[in-house]
């Protein structure tokens, strides 16, 4: 169950825990090391071009170490005692005058009733600006309770019991606190000093920082680009993976040409030319049976008659087609197992296929607002969610109306 560990070196500690917060509890650090070295080893940087024209630089470390463990928490249906980014609503505490604890946000599925799994969207329904706090990792006491607070109830008022065992914050080379994040996460923790764990990651060689000061001064790396070699993602799941895992080559974006770079995290609709030469054979077979109209220049285009949408390709020929019924089921489902949600969908700027296991899970790396955010997909669904983001990318409003109208959507301001 998931690789054994080799030594980090005899000069360096990789995982370096803050003094005046707890130690990872007994039996703890070889997960997270796992995770922690398994991100230091990935690709470092992607360049993602934002709609108005602006280039950005993300560093994937957290990404990394995220779909790692947020693999392994959905193949055990998230009886899982490590927890990627729990969002927690902070407003109980903050009205309470500090006795209420901070209480996680739950899946929007409510059929599992209060035992259902903390939700996976990182901007979800009934947030307020100002008061939603995701840690990097909670560790909870009892794996077959899902509930990951320290509260005794719920956003609905339903008992629970205080499962919160540590609250672990990650913090990579370069990684700052932001503002009134570590008061914050002390508050999430309660008694901070036993259930919280600050941990320093340290890169032996400083790989990270040259390849950061590489891709901002927009210089390409002065050694050709290495052959493919793919890295397992360690996976500890109940039922042992038979397939592979792993990222793909475009996230060595630091090994190529600027201009090679911004074409290959072009998002994942766009033509068959911006970023397809990076895929593997293994993920563009895939693609190709999942949304072989990926593979086509061309735009989504509603057909009123039949109830459809269509991608037709530059010549005006169609290349493929969508029922309302399929997209309205591929939605649904996506929901269901997401937490997705059409104000989250209509923010997404570019998306791109990050991970495969072909039979299993397939992750698609989004970015909304600058951000990298892991959404995990059954492989059914990766067609349907790249569909959908690509007509929402490029409808009108009175198309984009219609569309959420003919899926079910109901469209609820946010709160703050």
């Amino acid at each position: 169950m998931g690789a054994s560990l080799k030594e980090a070196g005899s000069t360096c500690t990789t995982i370096n825990e803050k003094p005046e917060y707890a130690r990872i509890p007994p039996g703890k650090k070889g997960y997270l090391q796992e995770k922690v070295e398994h991100a230091l080893q990935m690709p470092k940087i992607v360049y993602i071009r934002l709609p108005d024209g602006r280039t950005t630089v993300n560093l994937l470390k957290q990404v990394a170490m995220t779909l790692a463990i947020r693999y392994d928490e959905t193949r055990a249906l998230f009886y899982w005692q490590y927890k990627a980014e729990v969002s927690f609503d902070m407003w109980p505490f903050t009205v309470s005058g500090g006795i209420a604890a901070p209480i996680p946000f739950l899946s929007g599925d409510k059929t599992e009733g209060p035992g259902r799994r903390h939700s996976l969207n990182p901007f979800p329904p009934g947030r307020r600006l100002g008061y939603l706090r995701r840690p990097d990792v909670v560790i909870v006491k009892n794996p077959a309770d899902r509930w990951p607070g320290r509260g005794n109830v719920d956003r609905e008022g339903k008992p629970h019991v205080d499962n919160l065992l540590r609250l672990v914050e990650v913090k990579f080379p370069g990684d700052k606190w932001g503002v009134g994040q570590e008061r914050a996460y002390q508050i999430i923790a309660g008694d901070f000093k036993s259930r919280m764990t600050v941990i320093d990651v340290s890169d032996c060689n400083g790989e990270l920082e040259k390849v950061r000061q590489r891709a901002l001064a927009n210089v390409p790396a002065s050694q050709p680009a290495k052959a493919r070699q793919r890295r397992r993602v360690p996976i500890r799941t109940i039922a042992p993976v038979t397939e592979p895992v792993w990222y793909e080559d475009w996230w060595s974006s630091a090994e190529r040409h600027v201009e090679d770079v911004a074409e290959a995290v072009a998002p994942v609709w766009d033509a068959v030319h911006r970023g397809y030469t990076y895929l593997s054979e293994e993920t563009s077979a895939f693609l190709h049976e999942q949304a072989p109209w990926i593979f086509t220049a061309g735009q989504w285009v509603a057909d009123k008659a039949s109830d459809e949408w269509m991608w037709v390709d530059e010549k005006g020929q169609e290349i493929y087609r969508y029922t309302m019924e399929q997209l309205r089921a591929g939605w649904n489902e996506i929901v269901r197992t997401t937490d997705m949600t059409w104000e989250f969908l209509k923010q997404i700027d570019w998306a791109q296929i990050a991970i495969t296991t072909l039979e299993v899970l397939a992750a698609v790396v989004v970015v909304v607002a600058a951000v990298a955010i892991v959404v995990l997909l059954a492989p059914v669904l990766v067609a349907i969610f790249t569909a959908l983001a690509a007509i929402v990318s490029a409808a009108s409003a009175e198309a984009l109306a219609a569309l959420a109208l003919a899926l079910g959507v109901t469209v609820v301001a946010s709160a703050g």
